[in-house]
């Protein structure tokens, strides 16, 4: 119910009152045309009056209910608009959702930067672990190149040695054989005619280099002078390594030449002879 309605119930119930009032009195007074009339006339100029009244208070009511109305209206529109601003836009809804997305992925962000940085620690430590490995690698393989290096050198000076027995028993074993062939020389009725076929070992140590080399022939830079003769044997070496043997055919002043035998590797130009390896 509005408020014209409940102003219009308000008028009613003033007018019945009012009705009311003069049947009353009507009933309890007795008849007197006279007073009647006047009191009629009055009761019509009170109520003539009291219309008025009744009239401007309906005019002022009807005023205030429209101004009520208006302020009513008002006060509606007001309603709905802060309603309307009360609700949330759709704009304002993906903000939030957006701004609550956000809240969650700093979160798990958080969450992650922990993660990572455990991570690094760990990988920190891994690190230092690796370097240590490799440290002890590295140690490891030094140790072991040092060894391996001892080894090569222990295995180089063995080969050489070998080397040098080798030589010194087929030194020994080629003095034996001389000693024996002179002995049957000396037995032999013909051991003189043998003896200028076949030279003497030479005195002491002889020593000289391959000057030329024709296919199993090689010529040396010692001869005659030095004491080489025909059938000696000179050891051929190499630094180290022993070549072969060169067994002399031919023997000037200054030079000789033979035919390499026993040989363990080809000869080449400035390669060693030696009567022996002392």
């Amino acid at each position: 119910m509005n408020i014209l309605t409940k102003i219009c119930v308000v008028v009613l119930l003033v007018l019945v009152l009012v009705a009311s009032v003069v049947f009353i009195n009507m009933a309890t007074v007795p008849l007197n045309y006279r007073e009647l009339y006047v009191a009629a006339k009055t009761e019509a100029a009170l109520a003539s009056q009291d219309a008025r009244t009744q009239k401007l208070v309906a005019n002022r009511l009807t005023e205030e209910v429209n101004s009520l109305g208006t302020e009513v209206a008002r006060l509606e529109t007001q309603l709905t608009e802060a309603k309307v601003a009360a609700e949330p836009s759709a704009a304002d809804t993906r903000t939030k959702q957006l701004v609550q997305q956000l809240e969650e992925v700093k979160t798990r962000l958080g969450e992650q930067a922990l993660t990572i940085k455990a991570m690094g620690e760990r990988n920190t430590l891994l690190s230092g672990q690796l370097k240590d490995a490799r440290d002890r690698i590295a140690e490891q393989q030094q140790k072991y190149a040092e060894q391996s290096g001892k080894l090569t050198e222990i295995a180089g000076k063995l080969q050489r040695s070998e080397r040098v027995v080798g030589a010194l028993e087929q030194q020994l074993r080629d003095r034996k054989e001389r000693i024996d062939e002179l002995e049957k020389q000396l037995e032999s009725p013909g051991a003189a005619a043998a003896g200028t076929a076949i030279a003497a070992a030479p005195r002491g140590q002889v020593t000289g280099t391959i000057t030329a080399v024709r296919g199993e022939n090689a010529s040396i830079n010692v001869g005659a002078a030095q004491g080489v003769g025909l059938g000696q044997k000179y050891y051929i070496y190499r630094n180290a390594k022993f070549v072969g043997y060169l067994r002399i055919d031919e023997v000037n002043e200054g030079e000789a030449a033979g035919l390499v035998v026993d040989k363990q590797l080809d000869p080449v130009i400035g390669d060693k002879v030696a009567n022996n390896l002392k």
